[in-house]
């Protein structure tokens, strides 16, 4: 092999060795107990230093589509800056499909969201499926540009992005099933208290009705039974408080 050939052939493992490196370390963090907000950082900075290209990330917030995630030099400010209906990353993003966009002409009939439209860039759309239901659910997109430059995404840097692409969801899905998980924790919690409420209130009835007939009926075995029931309801009563302290401990 030529002395050319085999320095190509190095650089590509070094390459491809990085990218995998980066796979793992994203993977990694998603295995650990990190806040999803930074993980989702961190892997945009290192595609960044990785590639020499901008990278950021749309997410789905109700019916728009907005930046929240970057790194890379940005020539506005880009934080919640809401992505056009018109844009092809709302495309991607509906359809699923990931775009690897490298002649201008792909863009032909779309609107931009920055003031300085960027028309070669790749863009990766986010899913993750509800284990729940087992249906798909979309996030937002992952996009990667060199700017003003233009250098369009090369192909097998465009297949590693979609791989972080899948790790990002991955993050980002963990994050959204922890809150559907807590506002159901929640939603049940409270319908737990108002069920324990309306029972206190229940036998607190009872046992003010049997503390009234034993009273009413003086030594006879009625009230002897009235006063069992009484000390039962006081028991039942005990045991609902000791519920509704634990169900308002704060965790």
């Amino acid at each position: 092999m030529p002395a050319t050939a085999r320095l190509k052939d190095r650089k590509e493992k070094k390459q491809n060795g990085g990218r995998f490196r980066d796979i793992l370390e994203a993977a990694h963090l998603l295995s650990s107990g990190a806040v999803p907000e930074k993980v989702v950082e961190s892997v945009l900075v290192h595609l960044c230093e990785r590639l020499g290209k901008r990278s950021r990330c749309v997410l789905l917030e109700g019916d728009d589509l907005r930046l929240r995630f970057w790194a890379g030099e940005h020539s506005c400010p880009i934080e919640g800056l809401k992505v056009v209906s018109g844009s092809i990353v709302w495309e991607a993003v509906r359809k699923g499909t990931a775009l690897n966009l490298t002649d201008l002409r792909q863009t032909n009939g779309y609107e931009h969201t920055l003031p300085q439209p960027i028309r070669i860039k790749s863009v990766i759309p986010l899913t993750y499926t509800d284990p729940l239901t087992g249906q798909p659910k979309k996030l937002g997109a992952l996009i990667v540009d060199s700017g003003q430059t233009g250098e369009p995404v090369p192909e097998e840097d465009f297949e590693y992005l979609q791989v972080i692409g899948e790790l990002i969801s991955a993050i980002l899905g963990r994050a959204e099933l922890i809150r559907q998980l807590m506002t159901s924790c929640r939603r049940q919690e409270a319908m737990l208290m108002e069920t324990a409420h309306n029972f206190r209130n229940s036998i607190a009835v009872i046992g003010g009705f049997a503390l009234r007939v034993a009273q009413l009926a003086g030594d006879t075995e009625l009230a002897e039974k009235a006063k069992h029931l009484h000390e039962e309801v006081k028991t039942l009563e005990g045991h609902v408080a000791v519920f509704e302290k634990y169900m308002s401990l704060k965790t």
